[in-house]
């Protein structure tokens, strides 16, 4: 399978799969045949056997594993401009719209994505399926129907299949870039909530026919989830809107909001904070007593999140950061103090290991005439009487009674 260049997305009409559901005939024939020479030539059968078998391949028909939904758009429970976006559901096996057709076609994929209005549909989660299960359904007037269903014609065009280049949009949590859209083909409205549903077609193509449409349409739902769709506007509109809502609750560079805060050592305090739009003053906060602003640490916080939930930043960073650490520890024969015939060529893992010895053994760089064991405290110079061989201690500057390899053990523990 091609690997894709980064950055590169490929469009594909549909998957089909090897086998669609449906039940197959699998025959076996055995023929023995008899022959008087070694070569086989003029072979006679003497006998043939034949035996039919019937096999079923059947998929999820009205229950999903949730692990194939990869993600939803609209987010879940969110409020959001969405009124010049499609809804679509991303589905990780990228055969799963087209290993069903919609009767009697046999080209409809068997998957539609519907977004209806709260109030002119009533989703069931304990609904009886004809195979006996619990399932989860929608029902609809007939009305509601033909706005929100596809005409048969359509269905295909809201369905295909995507291959993403390695570190794209929704491959993190797949495992061969290959995925599966499903679209709606219906706008939101401003100030309407709605339910998304991903619905089985497989035993209802007649609902796609406009003349098929009963009075109450019924279909077994895989997957839905609900959102608002809210006022749409440019950015500098929308940050207007947020600097006018703080400045109704009083916030301002020079005039934060003061909140009940609980500090690091557990008293109570109160916190300054000014938001994460509004602008923060030219000079120092001016804070009183027992007053704590939090406004940069917030927003360094939330930077920082922001920053970890971009996958692709992550990797770098930590790509970066072990090469800024191998490149920086120097050769291992001078790092641990080793010849380089110590080495057996090509061993990655000793290598590694004497200059990681190397590099910890005093990152800090304190000189051993102020070192202090664990436990004694201060920093101060050990006293004449315990220095070098100036002072009757021990040569290396630790306390007295102790050997140089004891002190320089020791030193290598503490580090």
């Amino acid at each position: 399978m091609t690997e894709l260049e980064p950055g590169r997305i490929d469009f594909y009409d549909g998957v089909a799969p090897g086998l669609r559901d449906d039940t197959y005939r699998v025959r076996v024939t055995t023929t023995v045949e008899h022959s008087a020479t070694a070569d086989h030539a003029g072979a006679q059968p003497l006998e043939v056997f034949t035996e039919d078998r019937w096999v079923r391949v059947a998929g999820a028909k009205y229950r999903l594993d949730p692990g194939e939904i990869l993600s939803v758009y609209p987010p879940p429970d969110s409020a959001g401009p969405y009124t010049t976006t499609l809804g679509h559901v991303v589905l990780r096996r990228r055969t799963l719209p087209w290993e069903k057709a919609v009767a009697p076609s046999t080209s409809t994929p068997w998957l539609a994505l519907l977004l209806l209005d709260v109030n002119e549909a009533t989703v069931n989660r304990n609904a009886a399926a004809p195979d006996g299960t619990r399932c989860t359904t929608v029902s609809m007037g007939a009305e509601a129907a033909r706005a929100a269903l596809p005409l048969r014609a359509e269905v295909p065009l809201l369905c295909h299949a995507r291959q993403v280049a390695p570190g794209g949009p929704d491959t993190a949590r797949d495992d061969d870039g290959w995925v599966a859209v499903v679209m709606t083909g219906r706008l939101p409205a401003q100030g309407r909530t709605y339910t998304m549903c991903l619905v089985s077609l497989a035993d209802h193509g007649a609902v796609l026919d406009r003349a098929g449409v009963p009075a109450t349409v019924t279909l077994p739902v895989l997957h839905d989830w609900t959102f608002t769709s809210g006022e749409s506007g440019t950015f500098q509109n929308v940050a207007a809107r947020v600097a006018q809502d703080a400045a109704a609750f009083g916030l301002s560079a020079g005039r934060p909001a003061r909140l009940a805060h609980t500090r690091r050592d557990g008293t109570p305090g109160v916190a300054l904070y000014r938001g994460p739009i509004v602008g923060v003053p030219g000079g120092p906060a001016v804070a009183a007593e027992g007053e704590t602003d939090v406004s940069l640490s917030t927003a360094r916080t939330l930077g920082r999140l922001l920053a970890a939930a971009d996958r692709s930043l992550v990797r770098e960073l930590s790509e970066w950061c072990r090469r800024d650490l191998m490149s920086g520890l120097g050769p291992p024969a001078f790092a641990a103090g080793l010849a380089p015939g110590d080495f057996t060529p090509g061993d990655v893992a000793a290598e590694t290991v004497a200059r990681l010895a190397g590099a910890t053994a005093d990152p800090w760089g304190v000189p051993g005439g102020v070192r202090r064991p664990h436990g004694e405290g201060g920093t101060a110079p050990a006293p004449a009487e315990a220095r070098g061989p100036n002072g009757g201690g021990p040569p290396n500057g630790g306390p007295p009674g102790t050997t140089p390899q004891d002190t320089e053990s020791g030193t290598k523990g503490r580090s």
